[in-house]
């Protein structure tokens, strides 16, 4: 009898730590989750979890609108779809941007930024005279500088093949710009 209490209680001090270790590292990794969800910005999230909602669907031009109606709404509705331009030059939006860009899939990612270039052509192409005098004075007004310039600095910031891949957007958005100041 006393042999089997002696490697009963070896086992049970191994249990016991190996319990122990376990909820010491799933509370290490809560702790980890909380602290890096925390330094994420909201509207970062909002990106990720849209890009998340439309990553299984096949056509580049549905994902990118499935995206656009989780993250912003119906894009029937003109104050969503201007909303989703101003995006694009919101600092945070565009480190969102990039993110999704290199985790989506490499045989997804070229598409997905042409369907975002033919959205922007589109918005554009859609403006009527007094839509586009609307977004030129928020653009040409103080804060829509500002966001310009900010935006400027922040995609000059990424890398070369980065702003290689997606030059078909910023085009696209140049050019609205440019409409938008001379309508």
């Amino acid at each position: 009898m006393p042999a089997q209490s002696t490697t009963r209680k070896p086992r049970r001090h191994l249990w016991r730590w190996l319990a122990l270790i376990l909820m010491c590292l799933v509370l290490t990794g809560t702790y980890a989750i909380h602290r890096i969800r925390q330094r994420l910005p909201a509207e970062f999230m909002q990106d990720i979890r849209a890009g998340l909602e439309a990553r299984k669907i096949k056509d580049p031009d549905l994902r990118f609108q499935k995206y656009l109606e989780v993250r912003y709404g119906p894009q029937s509705d003109m104050a969503n779809r201007e909303k989703v331009f101003l995006d694009f030059f919101n600092v945070e939006h565009i480190r969102a941007m990039r993110f999704l860009v290199q985790h989506s899939p490499v045989n997804m990612r070229q598409a997905n930024i042409d369907a975002t270039a033919r959205w922007v052509e589109r918005f554009r192409d859609a403006l009527t005279p007094d839509q586009r005098a609307d977004l030129s004075a928020r653009l040409q007004a103080g804060g829509g500088q500002s966001l310009l310039v900010q935006a400027t600095a922040q995609y000059n910031s990424q890398d070369v093949y980065y702003r290689f891949q997606t030059a078909a957007v910023i085009s696209e958005l140049l050019k609205t710009i440019a409409v938008a100041k001379n309508p």
